[in-house]
């Protein structure tokens, strides 16, 4: 299709004829607000929302409340748009990790950085490997706040003899964006390298998830 007839469609119509991938953010968002107001084109509309928003992960933060001061912006649409965000976010979350070889901690980093883009929880997942270093499992064991009442070994290591791992690899984010480890993060993860020393399955690495970026607490040598 020719950049010239591309133009001439709307948003729906660029979908159907070229597929989602094509469309740009203001295109999307246009679709999900459907109409925008007498005065104001929904493309109008959804540029006024990326104005405000330019980062979609702020969007994706914004409340019900917030969307409403933009103009075009009702009840309504702020609830189907919040709606919209957070289906997207509970899809990226259910996002797992192919079955493979884990080669090295940025692997995981990497791809755990754009797992918890924008999330305004903590997470706690431990992804189980083999003796060769296949991943057996990812299993998500805590979500809120991490502290010593909550993130506690035995969880960590009864579901690691359950699917037989012999290692395994701890990751949580931070939603503050930042990736420097707390005092507790330290002491936490000493205390699961102890607890593995003795049952026998082995913390290779705790990653420390933040905007963009992660940390390796065993490259830091705090492992």
């Amino acid at each position: 299709m020719s950049a010239l007839k591309q133009q001439s469609l709307t948003p729906r119509e660029q979908l159907l004829a070229t597929g989602a991938a094509s469309l740009t953010d203001q295109q999307l968002l246009a679709i999900l607000l459907r109409t925008g107001t007498k005065k104001l084109p929904v493309m109008a509309v959804a540029a006024q929302v990326l104005q405000r928003y330019p980062q979609l992960a702020a969007l994706a933060q914004a409340s019900v409340t917030d969307l409403e001061q933009i103009v075009g912006i009702g009840q309504t649409k702020a609830l189907e748009l919040k709606a919209a965000l957070e289906l997207g976010d509970r899809i990226r979350q259910a996002v797992q990790l192919r079955f493979g070889t884990v080669t090295s901690s940025q692997q995981i980093g990497q791809f755990m950085v754009q797992r918890f883009a924008g999330s305004q929880q903590e997470h706690l997942i431990a992804i189980y490997l083999d003796t060769k270093n296949q991943i057996i499992k990812e299993k998500e064991l805590f979500r809120g706040t991490l502290n010593a009442a909550i993130a506690h070994p035995r969880e960590i290591f009864a579901y690691g003899l359950q699917v037989a791992a012999a290692r395994f690899i701890l990751v949580h984010n931070h939603p503050s964006g930042h990736t420097e480890p707390s005092a507790y993060d330290l002491k936490f993860t000493q205390r699961i390298q102890e607890c593995g020393a003795l049952i026998g399955i082995d913390c290779l690495d705790h990653l420390i998830i933040g905007h963009q970026q992660y940390v390796s607490l065993k490259e830091l040598g705090q492992m």
